[in-house]
């Protein structure tokens, strides 16, 4: 009997210790298949850009810790003016991934907290900027741009600085002007009608195109005038010459190295690399015609200088005339001194230090001749013969030559005219074009 309940409570015990051994292994089992996956973040969970599908809360917390580190060792903000670069480092900005995770909601989208020193910022950003500027620029606008290119963990990104300054106000400023001498009825009447023509950014500005689009015509006389004002206006700005040209001679009221000759053949172009639009102002005043290029200050300052003109004599053209007595001499005409001037342009920083000098133009004028009619001496017969190497007659008419492939032959001619001035009659046929040196400026031809 004894053996018998021995056994019994041997097996109830078994029994008992294998149901609760298997009630655990099972309870565990079934609380992962049920109920584990409820830790686990849904689809569509995330934080800023990086997705936390299918992480728990610490991996999650893991995963945006590692993101970020990422962003900070890859990343690089570019601010810009105009010319003028700098980076905004990846250690101004400071992330907040605990809290983000805390805050962040199964299956949607929360941001990516992050704060930046706009302190920082501020001195990076007034190294860039002309002084007037300083308190112009939207400086709120700007901080929550850069705190949204942190939170989507944007590596490469550029920042113009001009997009956060108020486009109207006193940011807006008379940044160049010029006035050139004119009593030209036609050109300011057009002006006091026309008052103003905008500049656009980026883009290249054709005077003749301008004027076909506007319905509008004017002389070729009158368009040179508002031509060459312009050119003096922008010269001392960072806009790009792209086409201008000269006449073969000076024209009155335009001061050597601003002519910009304008008729239907020649065209005054120029580019405005910024990406804010200027203005060209026109005003009739007592001295004439005043252009003013107004819109934000530059990056830089820039000077345009004329350099001292060189001169070069004119020689004589003889021509024999059976009307004049023996040893007779006439003056038919009297020619002009030819010009030779350079243009630059140089180049400051906002401490005045010069940071570079780029040659604009080589303008040059050259002489008209003197032609001086003789009698015929005792025994000469009038023939195309040669005093001192020179022609006899002038022709009537001069023939233009290309302008493109006359550049270096005119420059020789040029040196040697300087370097052995000579009284022969031989008329060079022709036109002496201005050199360019300026990148794209077509500045090739003269007026005959």
């Amino acid at each position: 009997m004894r053996s018998a309940a021995a056994v019994k409570l041997f097996v109830i015990i078994a029994i008992c210790t294998i149901y609760f051994i298997s009630f655990s292994q099972i309870g565990a089992l079934a609380y992962e298949t049920f109920f584990a996956d409820t830790d686990r973040l849904p689809a569509g969970t995330m934080v800023g850009p990086i997705s936390l599908a299918g992480k728990s809360k610490q991996e999650a917390l893991q995963v945006v810790e590692e993101k970020v580190n990422e962003w900070k060792a890859n990343a690089s903000i570019a601010v810009v003016y105009q010319e003028k670069k700098d980076v905004i480092p990846a250690s101004l900005f400071t992330f907040q991934p605990e809290q983000s995770v805390a805050q962040m909601v199964s299956g949607r989208s929360a941001p990516l907290l992050v704060l930046v020193d706009m302190q920082a910022c501020s001195a990076i950003i007034q190294k860039l900027l002309p002084s007037p500027l300083d308190s112009a620029i939207n400086l709120k606008k700007l901080e929550n741009d850069l705190i949204d290119i942190a939170a989507r963990l944007q590596t490469q990104s550029k920042l113009d600085l001009a997009a956060y300054i108020p486009v109207d106000g006193d940011a807006q400023q008379a940044v160049s002007s010029a006035v050139i001498k004119t009593s030209n009825k036609e050109l300011l009447e057009w002006v006091a009608a026309n008052p103003m023509i905008e500049i656009k950014g980026k883009q290249i500005f054709s005077l003749a195109s301008y004027m076909k689009e506007a319905g509008k015509s004017l002389s070729s006389e009158a368009m040179s005038i508002m031509a060459s004002a312009i050119y003096e206006t922008i010269l001392p700005t960072n806009f790009t010459i792209v086409e201008r040209h000269t006449s073969r001679e000076l024209p009155d009221g335009i001061k050597i190295g601003y002519e910009a000759k304008v008729d239907d053949r020649r065209d005054l172009q120029f580019y405005n690399p910024n990406t804010t639009a200027y203005t060209l102002s026109f005003q009739k005043g007592e001295a004439g015609l005043r252009v003013t290029l107004v819109g934000l200050p530059f990056a830089y300052q820039y000077v345009a200088r004329v350099g001292n003109a060189e001169y070069f004599e004119p020689r004589t053209v003889v021509q024999y005339s059976p009307l004049l007595r023996p040893g007779e001499r006439q003056l038919k005409q009297s020619g002009k001194r030819g010009m030779l001037v350079k243009v630059t342009r140089e180049t400051y920083d906002g401490q005045h230090h010069r940071v570079r000098v780029e040659t604009i133009a080589e303008d040059f004028y050259p002489p008209s001749y003197n032609i001086e009619l003789r009698g015929l001496e005792v025994g000469d017969v009038p023939s195309d013969t040669n005093e001192n190497s020179s022609s006899t007659e002038q022709p009537a008419n001069h023939e233009e030559q290309a302008d493109n492939n006359q550049n270096s032959e005119q420059a020789d001619e040029k040196q040697n005219d300087q370097q052995s001035p000579s009284t022969d009659g031989q008329s060079e046929n022709g036109l002496t074009p201005s050199t360019n040196v300026s990148g794209g400026q077509k500045n090739h031809d003269h007026e005959k």
